[in-house]
């Protein structure tokens, strides 16, 4: 069904943004989909999507900001005006042993500040 795999977007620039919408997405995204370098994305603090950038190379601003707001927009966040979202490379988030799927520790993420996106709002150019 609609709700079996993982939401492919492609950012205004053209990238591909992978979002989990359910633990079992989660999991899949994070663990099977991203590489190493792809960017991670979180809502801070709230249960949300897993949403990673698949991208060769380094993505563009654009991309990261549209990643970082629909993290937002999926996530118990949506309803916010301006939402914390953790962004670290995919090689520092780790499952947590024993813990259910897409329970997650990070290490060393920054955070960006955005408003949610709709994945109905992207402007895709490509």
């Amino acid at each position: 069904g609609p709700r079996g795999a993982p939401l492919r977007l492609r950012s205004s620039i053209g990238d591909t943004i992978l979002i989990g919408r359910s633990a079992g997405q989660n999991e899949e995204v994070t663990f099977k989909e991203a590489l190493p370098d792809d960017l991670w994305f979180h809502a801070r603090g709230v249960p949300g999507a897993h949403v990673v950038i698949r991208t060769e190379g380094i993505p563009g601003d654009a991309t990261i900001r549209e990643a970082a707001g629909l993290a937002a927009y999926f996530s118990k966040a949506r309803a916010s005006t301006a939402v914390e979202v953790a962004v670290c490379p995919r090689r520092n988030v780790r499952k947590v042993p024993g813990g259910p799927p897409g329970l997650v520790t990070l290490r060393n993420e920054r955070t960006i500040r955005v408003a949610p996106l709709a994945p109905g709002d992207l402007v895709s150019n490509a």
